[in-house]
C-alpha cells in the first residue's frame, strides 16, 4: 500500500498536529511542503475538498480534510492512537476540540509572520497573563496529577494538544511553569524521538517554521 501523503505549508499552523499524528503512531507517509506557488497549483487540480489544505490523501482516492479529520483518521487507522478504550477515545477526542480552542485564541490575538500585530501589547499581556492561565488550569486539573490523560499519553487528541501547546511555548516559554503538570505533560511529549525528529525538520515533510511569534 502506498504511503499516506500529508500536503501543507512549512508552517507550524494547522497542519502541524496532524504531522505529529503521523510521525509519532509510525503510519507510513510522505509530506509534501508547499510554497504559494505550489498552493495554486494543488488548488487549481482540483485534490482538496474544501479548497484548503491541510489535506491528507490515503489511496483508492480517499483524500481527508481538515485538520481535526485528518488526526480522527489516523486515530481510526493505527491501534490505540484513537485510545484504548471508549473513555480513552471520548478524551482524545474532546482534546482535539481543546487544542482548537486554544488555536482559535492565538489566532486572534497573537501575532504571526505574515500578520505582525493584531491586538495592542497591553490587550497582548493581558491575554498571556489572564486568558491563557484561566483556560490552562482546566487542563491540569483534568490531567489529576500525571502527565498524561490516557493510558498511552499520544493519542491523537493529545499529540493534538501537544502541538497547539509547543506554538505557545516558543511564543512565551514560561507559559507552563505555574501548571507543573501540564508542564510535565508538554516536555514528555517534546522529547519523544519522533517529535524531535519532525520540530529538526528531518522528517520527508522537511522544515517546519515557527508561526506565532512574540509581539513587539
Amino acid at each position: 500500500m502506498s504511503p499516506a501523503i500529508l500536503t501543507y505549508f512549512g508552517v507550524m499552523n494547522k497542519g502541524f498536529g496532524p504531522l505529529m499524528c503521523l510521525e509519532n503512531h509510525g503510519m507510513e507517509w510522505e509530506g509534501k511542503s508547499l510554497t504559494e506557488e505550489t498552493w495554486e497549483e494543488v488548488r487549481k487540480s482540483g485534490v482538496c475538498p474544501f479548497g484548503q489544505i491541510p489535506i491528507l490523501e490515503c489511496g483508492e482516492g480517499v483524500v481527508v480534510a481538515q485538520s481535526a479529520a485528518i488526526m480522527q483518521y489516523v486515530g481510526r487507522k493505527v491501534a490505540g492512537a484513537g485510545g484504548a478504550c471508549e473513555k480513552e477515545a471520548s478524551v482524545s477526542d474532546m482534546l482535539i476540540g481543546l487544542s482548537e480552542d486554544f488555536w482559535n485564541l492565538l489566532s486572534k490575538t497573537q501575532p504571526t509572520i505574515l500578520v505582525p500585530k493584531k491586538v495592542s501589547l497591553e490587550e497582548n499581556a493581558a491575554f498571556w497573563a489572564t486568558t491563557i492561565p484561566e483556560k490552562l488550569a482546566y487542563v491540569e486539573s483534568f490531567l489529576k496529577g500525571k502527565d498524561a490523560f490516557t493510558s498511552s499519553g499520544i493519542t491523537v487528541g493529545e499529540l493534538a494538544l501537544w502541538s497547539v501547546f509547543h506554538m505557545m511555548a516558543l511564543v512565551t516559554p514560561t507559559v507552563f511553569d505555574p501548571t507543573p503538570n501540564t508542564k510535565a505533560f508538554y516536555t514528555r511529549i517534546l522529547n519523544l524521538p519522533s517529535t524531535q525528529k519532525l520540530i529538526a525538520g528531518k522528517t520527508s515533510f522537511g522544515e517546519i517554521l515557527q508561526y506565532f511569534i512574540k509581539q513587539e
